[in-house]
């Protein structure tokens, strides 16, 4: 393998969040420790990651649909009638999400934002900003009584939070939305993807 494969499998490495240089090497030199049939199903996952899963039209976070039969536009908690229209819960991420899922204290909706509105203000189109407020709108003419902001617990997320209250509040105040964030059980700079589910249910039950 020359060292230009290596070197353009290095950068794609860095592309991954919260990998830099060193850790995108020693991965690319791990891979190469390992056997032919190690890589190639990795490839063919790799290959297969695009057409497997779907994105959900209506809360945005990625899911697996079922082996057969018909390929549904939404994921499964939004295709449960069981769950509690009356509150919508907004997180940056997929793995966010996840996390309180598993906590099993919250039975309501969601909404993936897609990424964090940084303090210079400067969005990225990642933000689902747009596609935030339309669902807001949506839910808020049927039986939305509460949004609930559950950012990161850093100046990047409470920047976030501020930022869509604001955006937010004209539809609060037309449909009397109460909008929470989570309460500070976090720790400043705590990451949702990594606390533990008795933290992160203290903080859902203590929001504000």
């Amino acid at each position: 393998m020359s060292s230009d494969i290596l070197g353009k499998l290095k950068e794609y490495f860095e592309h991954f969040p919260g990998i830099g240089p060193r850790q995108a090497q020693r991965f690319v030199y791990w891979l190469l420790q390992e056997d032919a049939a190690f890589i190639k199903n990795l490839s063919n996952l790799l290959l297969e990651l695009k057409k497997d899963v779907k994105q959900c039209e209506r809360c945005f976070r990625f899911f697996t649909p079922p082996p057969a039969g018909q390929v549904p536009e939404k994921c499964h908690l939004c295709n449960d009638s069981n769950r509690d229209n009356s509150r919508l819960l907004i997180v940056e991420k997929d793995a966010d999400l996840e996390s309180i899922e598993k906590t099993g204290v919250y039975d309501g909706r969601y909404f993936v934002l897609g990424d964090i509105i940084p303090l210079n203000q400067k969005i990225s189109k990642a933000i689902r900003l747009k596609e935030l407020f339309s669902r807001a709108e949506k839910d808020s003419e049927n039986e939305l009584k509460e949004i609930i902001l559950a950012f990161n617990a850093t100046a990047e997320g409470d920047n976030t939070a501020r930022y869509l209250e604001k955006i937010l509040e004209p539809l609060a105040k037309k449909y009397s939305i109460k909008i929470s964030r989570f309460g500070r059980g976090l720790s400043t700079g705590t990451e949702l993807e990594y606390i533990d589910r008795d933290t992160l249910k203290n903080a859902l039950e203590n929001r504000k």
